[in-house]
């Protein structure tokens, strides 16, 4: 599999019908389920597989390997408070590709130390996904973004403009909310 540029992620409180999401996504963008406490969350990532299997979009499901592997998605999204799983995560399901949610540096290098395949390190600007965050400096962040042997992607508060210096940074790629959402 060849590693998407842009992932859509999906969000229960706040954001839009992720089934809908997933049928008006440009083919160039994966989803990336997290709905955590949606009452039928398997039921929930069958239905997007059906549609992102039909339209040749990737997709991962957040924090629980067993469903990802149970629907048949592309890979598997780690919380940053579970990285230190990610080599017995790796092991159980081979065939799952695994990012890694970043919010630091050395979440970063933990990442890549212990296996990721790629990261997403956020949040790079403000963000309705985390208000009052203190968002992470580009400029301190990209020497270890350029010099890291896996992709990292951006996250939060990214925007079409703001892409273009992620992408001069070193940035891999980009995953965000309402940047998509705006765009179905």
């Amino acid at each position: 599999m060849t590693l998407p540029a842009f992932f859509y992620f999906t969000d229960d409180k706040r954001g839009r019908d992720p089934l809908e999401m997933a049928a008006g996504l440009s083919p160039d963008v994966a989803v990336l389920l997290r709905h955590y406490d949606h009452p039928s969350r398997e039921l929930l990532a069958k239905e997007i597989k059906k549609i992102t299997k039909k339209r040749g979009l990737t997709l991962f499901v957040a924090k629980n390997a067993a469903l990802a592997t149970k629907v048949k998605a592309d890979g598997c999204h780690i919380p940053t408070h579970m990285i230190s799983t990610l080599p017995r995560l790796k092991s159980r399901y081979p065939n799952l590709i695994f990012s890694v949610a970043c919010h630091s540096v050395r979440d970063l290098i933990e990442a890549e130390k212990l296996g990721a395949d790629f990261a997403f390190l956020s949040p790079l600007y403000p963000s309705r996904s985390h208000l009052g965050a203190r968002a992470l400096c580009l400029l301190n962040a990209a020497p270890y973004v350029q010099k890291s042997r896996i992709p990292v992607l951006g996250l939060g508060g990214v925007n079409w403009r703001r892409s273009k210096q992620l992408s001069s940074l070193g940035f891999s790629g980009l995953g965000a909310i309402d940047l998509f959402e705006r765009l179905v």
